[in-house]
């Protein structure tokens, strides 16, 4: 069964979505652990301030009462701090029960803190008293702490769990995602890949993906239907002749008015030396394999053909020069990177081009002659290149 390529990238699209969803759930959950871990801090603080205030000497009164009052005031803050509602509160534990225990906390913090307070300014005949009620407000108060810190806790653990869940989920569901993925987007590509590749050797072109099956199909509707006559194709090749160039031309002539046509002729380097090599079965190959990598260059306007003396030749109808020499060189990168299978195995071959703008007063035989000097002049250079037309008459590059 064929796969729809929409189809794995909407479900990667999705999987992604889930995947981003998982991981701003673990961000707001690490977060949240940090603010859970602050209020923890804040929790251990008033129990070194408590102790800071509960040994306070106080044969200096002055210093004293400075200490005092400003363990008593961080003691305030460190409270407020504890009690700080996080990002998460709502959805992961009982408010009731952070509330009653901040209330607690509050009421026996305050307690400690007046009582704190009289003991450093009571007089010398009281302060044992005052002391002994500072130290029973302190151990309601490191009491309420504790509770408070035993909460903390235990939603920190409880934050740590769900946080280890989402990241475990994470962790499999981001590695599946990621073989099932790579094995698709692979299978799309060898498909890509494939459509894209012109070897002509007769095998069907086995593809997994329901458009590029489409669009080979397609195309290979396209190369079946030769509307020609016969005499008007190359047998070799199965591109148009000489005269089949010439009958297609004048048929798309119309339709080049404003357009320049330029001219681009192919030849293969060492073209003696494969034929006496290669057999006539592997040369037709070859030059269907060299057709179909000019036809993915073509455009409705454009006429290719195959010549009894075996050049290919492009006219191509583009709106400036540039363009169409930058198509002509692609096609001489094409081929130098392609395969051509034959008996002997697959072997690699290139292409020497000549490129000139076709005047409309000369004809395209003339125009291939002035290209097969050109083709000469890329040879003596040592091929696989295109030579152009200079602006001067009768000069080249």
């Amino acid at each position: 069964m064929l796969i729809s390529i929409r189809k794995v990238f909407f479900n990667l699209k999705t999987a992604l979505l889930i995947l981003g969803i998982g991981g701003m759930i673990l961000t707001a959950q690490l977060f949240h652990i940090a603010q859970y871990s602050e209020r923890l801090g804040a929790l251990k603080n008033q129990h070194l301030l408590i102790e800071k205030i509960v040994h306070t000497d106080l044969s200096d009164p002055k210093m004293a009462d400075i200490l005092i009052n400003g363990a008593v005031s961080e003691i305030s803050l460190s409270v407020k701090l504890s009690g700080e509602e996080a990002l998460l509160d709502a959805f992961v534990n009982s408010n009731e029960e952070q509330a009653s225990l901040l209330r607690s906390l509050e009421i026996s913090s305050q307690a400690f803190q007046d009582n704190a307070l009289f003991w450093s300014e009571a007089l010398s005949i009281s302060k044992d008293s005052a002391h002994q009620r500072m130290m029973n407000a302190r151990t309601a108060f490191l009491g309420d702490i504790d509770r408070m810190m035993d909460y903390q806790v235990h939603i920190i653990q409880e934050s740590i769990a769900t946080a280890k869940m989402v990241a475990i989920f994470l962790f499999i569901a981001g590695f599946i995602v990621f073989l099932l993925y790579r094995y698709r987007l692979n299978q799309i590509y060898s498909d890509i890949d494939k459509a894209c590749s012109v070897d002509t050797d007769g095998s069907a072109k086995l593809v997994l993906t329901q458009e590029i099956d489409f669009l080979l199909k397609r195309l290979i509707r396209r190369s079946s239907q030769n509307p020609l006559n016969p005499n008007l194709i190359n047998p070799l090749s199965g591109l148009n002749n000489e005269k089949g160039l010439i009958n297609a031309f004048n048929a798309k002539k119309a339709g080049k008015s404003g357009h320049n046509v330029f001219l681009s002729l192919f030849e293969i380097d060492h073209y003696t030396s494969l034929l006496n090599t290669l057999s006539k079965e592997d040369m037709g190959n070859i030059f269907k394999k060299l057709g179909d990598i000019l036809n993915m260059y073509e455009q409705p306007l454009d006429v290719i053909a195959h010549t009894d003396d075996n050049h290919l030749v492009f006219l191509m109808s583009r709106n400036t020069k540039q363009l169409a020499l930058e198509e002509s060189e692609k096609i001489i990168h094409t081929v130098e990177e392609s395969s051509f299978t034959t008996a002997q195995g697959p072997i690699k071959i290139t292409l020497s081009g000549g490129f000139l703008l076709k005047p409309p007063a000369k004809s395209i035989d003339e125009g291939v002659e002035e290209a097969l000097k050109l083709i000469e002049k890329a040879k003596e250079t040592g091929g696989n290149r295109i030579a152009q037309q200079r602006n001067r008459h009768n000069s080249h590059n």
